[in-house]
């Protein structure tokens, strides 16, 4: 759209956090539901989630009304929110009262499929010079595909009179307790964190003539890292605890955003999107596992709350880059400012573990 439609580098920033509004809006709702007396089934609000979904995804396509694509943007936002929250109930307290944590990696990984679908879609799409209108029905026409899948098989997320399910984190490994404020300011750093990458590594790329061929493999690339990435991190998580497996990540994270500042070269392009995708994704498994595991009665809440927290760090995340990167010519301080955020995500960590190893005194 950038290249084709007259978007601006600013706009498509403020797209990207109008749909990170949308996103925060709606992961109060599940906390706001429960409190109105309002609980829709989890498998009905998935189901027409997906029609909504489709619905707003081929809406971008019919229109060049930048008001309409910021509509468009923040209800899609809402949209896969609910999505996720909904979604993510379901498997996480099935897989708890299965004491199966591998499963919510399972979970976490159809986010990686989602972005290596998209990434190779659109290397095609581009070849046959579809369009950017074209970009977005294609896009559209993968959820009609995937959505008889999930209509066949997702069920309620707790069986009617079933107990509530123990804790998911794993604890082969001495695990010390979170404290809600330290996880979830650590959370939305990471948010932040991964958002500049996720935003804009292809624009990045395509902003350069001698990396724009590997826009869009570096974004397959990231989604393909991603697919094992939520398994391995719970099976790490097992072994060495939480905080630790968090640390490791956001601290490889780190390094991965700011690889294309260090070397214009397209193995960093490359090897940005890999270590990118490889932790991301496997943050995500290990802090919404923890952060259940604070309320496991109020599982749909408190991964909403956690998901809050990374969509502020969303929001602030795409204009503060696209500004410096229009001032600037380029997204190097803002993949600087957002691995900076990891590494102050990892200072909150380590405080949190110093705190809980002291009251255990």
């Amino acid at each position: 759209m950038v290249r084709d439609a007259g978007l601006s580098t600013e706009d498509s920033g403020y797209l990207a956090t109008l749909n990170f509004i949308g996103y925060l809006l709606a992961s109060m709702w599940p906390i706001f539901a429960r409190r109105m007396g309002y609980a829709p089934g989890p498998k009905t609000t998935l189901h027409w989630g997906m029609v909504a979904a489709l619905l707003v995804t081929a809406g971008m396509a019919l229109t060049t009304s930048f008001a309409w694509w910021a509509v468009l943007r923040f209800v899609s936002g809402m949209i896969s929110l609910l999505i996720m929250v909904y979604a993510t109930a379901i498997v996480m307290d099935a897989a708890a009262r299965a004491q199966s944590p591998m499963a919510a990696g399972v979970h976490y990984s159809g986010v990686g499929v989602g972005i290596a679908l998209s990434g190779l879609m659109v290397g095609q799409l581009e070849a046959l010079h579809v369009g950017w209108r074209g970009l977005w029905l294609g896009a559209a026409g993968l959820i009609l595909v995937l959505m008889p899948l999930v209509f066949a098989t997702v069920t309620q997320r707790r069986p009617a009179g079933a107990a509530v399910a123990p804790p998911l984190t794993p604890t082969a490994a001495p695990a010390k307790p979170h404290h809600p404020a330290w996880l979830i300011a650590a959370y939305a750093l990471a948010g932040i964190g991964f958002i500049v990458s996720g935003t804009f590594l292809p624009l990045i790329a395509k902003q350069q003539p001698h990396l724009a061929e590997y826009a869009a493999f570096t974004w397959v690339l990231l989604g393909v890292a991603s697919i094992p990435s939520n398994v391995f991190w719970a099976w790490v998580a097992a072994r060495i605890g939480t905080t630790a497996a968090l640390v490791v990540q956001y601290a490889l994270q780190a390094a991965g955003v700011v690889l294309p500042v260090l070397f214009d070269a397209p193995w960093a392009l490359m090897l940005s999107g890999i270590i990118v995708g490889a932790t991301f994704m496997g943050i995500v498994t290990v802090a919404t596992a923890a952060a259940r595991d604070l309320a496991p009665h109020r599982t749909p809440e408190m991964i909403a709350i956690i998901t809050a927290a990374y969509s502020v760090g969303q929001i602030v995340g795409p204009p503060l880059a696209s500004e410096l990167a229009a001032r600037s010519g380029n997204f190097n301080q803002g993949l600087m400012i957002a691995s900076a955020a990891l590494v102050l995500g990892i200072v909150f960590l380590l405080l949190d573990a110093r705190r809980a190893a002291a009251a255990q005194k």
